[in-house]
Formats: structure tokens, C-alpha cells, sequence
């Protein structure tokens, strides 16, 4: 043991003495993971800036734009002339979606005729495209109701009638999971676990290359009594205690500042993310002891990491993409952890519920452990042979 907490206490030092493994572990998952906190913390789109296009200039479009005017996620902001101002006022930044009121509009309604509203939406942005036709179609569905439902009851239907023919089939929706499609609850979580990905291994992947880089593996093979695992342990020990304390910042700091409700155990989510950690780091451990060069190996752990979080299916389904990009998801660590992340902080599973994706990670970890292993002890095998009198000699 005496060996191993000198390659400990080794290692600390080097964590608070490389400015690399410092602002990786230490400064930038505190400043990103607030950083993101912060960006979403509104949690919905609101007040969009629209504009209308009144042809008609009724007493119904001047309703319906009323109620349009009304939704917390719009807010009206220019008056119109022509389909052509409202591509510009698009071009400018200055409108989000429009909507248009034709000629006869009030009129047709009222002989029971058909009639549109056409609304513009600006779908560059797919989330904002998304909102505006929640919001547009529920508003017109409920002005077009208002205005039958008013024709009917003047012409002799009661209340309960006329509402019977408005609407012979009512549909009940039922959000069980981010019912109010808050950004804060959907993106921010998956943005610090990623990032959480990515500190760990990034600085993983550097853990013993930057042994061979500044020409101090033999000095670390010495400490270690040349036993392999002395190497891994110790120097495997103080990353994952700081690791550790980032859970702690965002299970115990950031979700409670930020009201992120965990509809799932607390011990289930520590569990998890504890295992995520593990696959991560020793991931990029395997990676450290298998090049040379810190360099290439922080190019491999950026190459892996940068489209994990495409390729994860937060953003896409996973079963929508071409075969091999589904194969490309299965390697990395964070798509098994954020279908269970998910089944654990958005639907309350158990333990019971993740454990196919627990055994994965477990996987991950085991192989990359295997590896690492093998992997040190021809590295130190090469070692020694270099620094041998033997080999001197000759």
C-alpha cells in the first residue's frame, strides 16, 4: 500500500500542478455545467415575436389575432401589408412566424364556408417551428369552435347540442414525461452528462501518456515496484475521487438550484452515473496506455467523444439512422447511460429497470480494465528492456 499512496499523492500533485488535467477535472465541468444551467433556465419559449397580415379586417380576425396576442409563447409585433413583407421582416431576425387573415374571411365563416388562416413559421429553428404550430393550431381550433358553436346556438341549439356537433370527438392527450416540454427539463440534463463525458475523458486519456510524453514512465515503473496495477490504482484513485465530487455538484448543487425534479431514486441515479464514470474514465485510460503520444491520444478521445452526443439519440432516434451509425452509437458509453438516465430522472425506474444497461457499462468498464492492464505491462516490459544494463551495454 505504501506505493500506491505515493503514486496517489504523485498524482495529485500532477493534477494540481498540469494546468490541463486541472482545468479539465476541476475548473471547466464547474463553468460549463453552469454555464448550461443558466442558458436554460427559462425553461420555455416565450413571446416569440409574430406578425399579422389582416385582409379582412373583421370583427373574427381581429378575435383571433386577440387570442393570438394572448399566448405566452407569442406576441404580436408587426402589422403587415403583403406575403412579401413578411418573408423580409423573416430575413431580418425581427419575426419568428406570421400569420394571414384572407379577404372574406369573417364572411365565408359565418355562410359555412371553408376558410384558412395560413401561418408562416420560421422552421430553421426546429424547436421554434415546433411551438409555433402547437400554439397556432390549438388557438384557431379554438376560435373556429367559438365561431360554429356561436351560429349554432342562434339558431336554436342548446348549449350541450351545439357543443356535441362543434366537437362529437374529444381528444385527451397526457403527457407523462416533460409535460410542459421544458427545455431546462429535457436539454440541460443531457448537455452536464455529456460534458461530464467528455472532462473525464479527456483527461483520462492523459493519465499515463503524459508518462511517456515527458519521459517519466520509468520514474512511475520504479514507484510502482514495477506491478501494473500499482499504476492503475494509484493513479486511477485521485481522478475518480474528483470525478465523484462532480456527481455531487450536479445531483446535490445544480439540480436543486435549477428545480430539476428526479422522478426516480436518488441512490438509483448515483448508481448509474457511477458506473457511467467508471466506463469513461477507464475508457480513456485504455486509450492513455495504449499511445505514446498525449497529443494523439487527446485527438482519439476528442474523435470519440465529439459526435456522442449526436449519435446517443437525444437529439435523434437511434433506430432512425443508417445501420452503421447505429453500430458507431453502440460503442459509446454515453448512449447506454442516457437511455437509462432517462428511464431514471424523467419515468422513475428502479434499479431493476436499467440493468441491461447497467451490465453494459459494467462492459465497458471490464474490457477497458483488461486492456489497460495488458497494455501497461508491454509498455513496461519495453521499458525496462530500454533501461537494462543489459541492453545499455549492447
Amino acid at each position: 500500500m505504501k506505493s500506491i499512496n505515493k503514486i496517489i499523492i504523485r498524482e495529485f500533485k500532477r493534477i494540481r500542478e498540469r494546468k490541463t488535467l486541472f482545468l479539465l477535472e476541476i475548473v471547466f465541468p464547474v463553468i460549463l455545467f453552469f454555464l448550461f444551467a443558466e442558458i436554460y433556465k427559462e425553461e420555455l419559449i416565450r413571446e416569440l415575436p409574430v406578425a399579422i397580415y389582416d385582409e379582412d379586417s373583421s370583427g373574427l380576425s381581429r378575435t383571433v389575432a386577440r387570442f393570438i396576442d394572448s399566448s405566452p409563447t407569442m406576441q404580436i409585433t408587426e402589422n403587415l401589408n403583403s406575403v412579401e413583407d413578411i418573408k423580409n421582416e423573416f430575413k431580418k431576425g425581427r419575426i419568428q412566424g406570421a400569420f394571414v387573415f384572407p379577404r372574406n374571411f369573417e364572411k365565408n365563416i359565418k355562410s359555412g364556408k371553408n376558410s384558412s388562416v395560413i401561418v408562416y413559421k420560421n422552421s430553421t429553428n426546429i424547436l421554434v417551428g415546433n411551438y409555433l404550430y402547437k400554439e397556432s393550431a390549438a388557438i384557431i381550433k379554438t376560435a373556429s369552435a367559438g365561431a360554429v358553436l356561436k351560429k349554432l346556438k342562434s339558431a336554436g341549439l342548446s348549449n350541450e347540442q351545439a357543443m356535441a356537433v362543434v366537437n362529437p370527438i374529444q381528444i385527451e392527450t397526457a403527457s407523462l414525461y416533460n409535460p410542459n416540454y421544458s427545455y431546462e427539463n429535457y436539454l440541460m440534463p443531457g448537455l452536464v452528462t455529456f460534458t461530464l463525458q467528455m472532462m473525464v475523458m479527456l483527461a483520462a486519456v492523459i493519465v499515463i501518456s503524459s508518462e511517456y510524453t515527458h519521459h517519466t514512465f520509468g520514474e512511475l515503473i520504479e514507484l510502482a515496484e514495477d506491478k501494473a496495477y500499482k499504476i492503475v490504482i494509484g493513479k486511477s484513485i485521485p481522478h475518480l475521487l474528483i470525478h465523484f465530487g462532480s456527481i455531487i455538484l450536479i445531483i446535490g448543487v445544480i439540480f436543486p438550484l435549477y428545480n430539476i425534479v428526479v422522478k426516480g431514486s436518488l441512490f438509483t441515479l448515483l448508481i448509474l452515473i457511477v458506473a457511467f464514470i467508471f466506463a469513461s474514465f477507464l475508457m480513456g485510460l485504455l486509450i492513455s496506455t495504449i499511445f505514446n503520444d498525449q497529443l494523439l491520444a487527446t485527438e482519439i478521445a476528442v474523435f470519440i467523444n465529439t459526435p456522442a452526443f449526436i449519435f446517443s439519440g437525444f437529439t435523434f432516434p437511434i433506430w432512425g439512422m443508417p445501420f452503421i451509425h447505429t453500430i458507431f452509437a453502440q460503442i459509446l458509453p454515453f448512449t447506454h447511460f442516457l437511455e437509462a438516465f432517462l428511464k431514471v430522472y424523467q419515468m422513475g425506474a428502479s434499479l431493476a429497470d436499467i440493468s441491461n444497461q447497467l451490465i453494459i457499462l459494467s462492459l465497458f468498464g471490464i474490457v477497458s480494465i483488461v486492456g489497460t492492464m495488458i497494455a501497461l505491462k508491454i509498455k513496461m516490459h519495453n521499458q525496462m528492456q530500454i533501461t537494462s544494463p543489459v541492453f545499455q551495454a549492447e
